[in-house]
């Protein structure tokens, strides 16, 4: 293919994926035949054009996901071992007669420094998602949105190294109490999540009809009640579901791209979806392997810390850096045990919404309608399996759902 016809090419693309919804892609996808859905793997029912975009997207956000870890890794270790972590903790000494505030601002400038080390590659991948109509958030939004993130960042990396350290300090059982709330802390900030994190994000409306009757009926057949909330956002024209907060705070929230581009059976089976998490308990199981996956990653860290060789102006809070920069080489080892979980619980609500919707010809179309939008890539393999891929393969939902073998290698 010539220069001039891939340039239009990514012009038609990047033009369908910035439409209002419903748009030209969402027409080919209401048009396909229910034989056909029943009948082909995803590979064959996916855009083509935007298949070839999501292959391409997958290759060019994997170097950024991992660039942006690494810098953080390398700029903390080199933040250690110059000698400048133990100047700025000697700086704060000076001007701080509390200890207290020396380590929380210590924990702090460890946040500002991770973030600062990671702002190109996160613009990077900002760009790319805007580039590909995957995200309509303007520059000056996403700038606030990361200023914003670095602070909640530098208020918790403080927080907990005041803690962590206090406990050090008084006693010797210090690590079974950091466990513990570190635990509790994700389980509270996920039961918190719909209070505190959900109003910033625009307006919430309840589910209209005739939607809400079938929820209803759904939610009855699963011996379930929970309250579903559609988010109204006017920046967004892609369509979302999630289940957030834990018991009484527990909300199912699709976006209203899902109610103007979906067919009533299509939103049943999201809406089903979600009750098979909610019935799994996925959201508790999530926040409870959050918080064991972070003590996992700390308690490596320190371990391999220990083994490395102190400097001679060393002492718990300067080499805080060192364990920082650690624990972004454990997180890489951590995620894809993450990514792994998250995957099967997305296959078991699929599994559960098949069952409870019983309208596998929907589920299928649903499913090639959100990978068309989305640009999500068919048969993930390899790294991009590992570290990105959070939900079931839209190859291997479809197969579940028509029982045709997906191809994929």
């Amino acid at each position: 293919m010539t220069l001039r016809r891939l340039a239009f090419a990514a012009l038609g693309v990047l033009l369908l994926g910035a439409s209002p919804r419903p748009n030209a892609l969402d027409a080919a996808v209401n048009a396909i035949p229910v034989s056909a859905l029943l009948s082909r793997p995803a590979s064959a029912l996916v855009d083509l054009a935007r298949a070839s975009a999501a292959d391409r997207l997958v290759h060019l956000m994997l170097p950024g996901w991992f660039v942006a870890f690494a810098l953080q890794i390398v700029v903390l270790a080199y933040f250690w071992q110059s000698g400048m972590a133990a100047r700025l903790r000697d700086r704060l000494r000076r001007r701080f007669e509390s200890e207290f505030i020396v380590r929380f601002a210590f924990g702090a400038a460890l946040g500002l420094i991770g973030r600062l080390a990671s702002l190109l590659p996160e613009l990077y991948i900002y760009r790319l998602e805007r580039s590909m109509s995957l995200s309509d958030q303007l520059l000056r939004g996403w700038a606030i949105d990361w200023m914003a993130n670095t602070v909640v960042t530098m208020l918790l990396a403080g927080i907990v190294v005041t803690i962590v350290l206090r406990l050090v300090d008084r006693t010797q059982l210090w690590y079974a109490y950091t466990i513990g709330c570190i635990i509790a802390g994700s389980i509270v900030l996920a039961f918190l999540q719909p209070l505190v994190v959900l109003p910033r994000f625009g307006h919430y409306e309840p589910l209209p009809e005739p939607y809400a009757a079938d929820a209803q009926r759904l939610e009855a057949a699963a011996h379930l009640s929970v309250p579903i909330l559609v988010h109204v956002n006017d920046r967004s024209h892609l369509e979302s579901s999630v289940v957030t907060g834990l018991g009484p705070t527990q909300r199912i929230i699709l976006t209203d791209a899902v109610l103007q581009a979906s067919t009533r059976a299509e939103v049943r089976f999201v809406v089903a979806r979600q009750l098979g998490y909610v019935a799994s308990g996925a959201p508790f199981r999530i926040a409870l392997f959050d918080g064991l996956f972070v003590v996992f990653g700390i308690a490596l860290a320190i371990a391999v810390a220990d083994r490395i060789g102190f400097r001679r102006d060393d002492d718990p809070v300067a080499r805080l850096a060192l364990v920082g920069a650690l624990l972004g080489i454990m997180y890489l080892i951590v995620v894809p045990m993450d990514n792994a979980m998250l995957r099967s619980m997305s296959k078991q609500s699929e599994h559960y919404a098949l069952g409870l919707a019983n309208d596998r010809a929907a589920a299928v179309r649903n499913i090639i309608r959100t990978a068309d939008q989305r640009l999500e890539s068919v048969c993930v393999t390899g790294a991009a399996q590992l570290f990105t891929q959070q939900v079931l393969d839209p190859a291997q939902a479809v197969q579940m759902a028509n029982g045709i073998p997906s191809g994929c290698k």
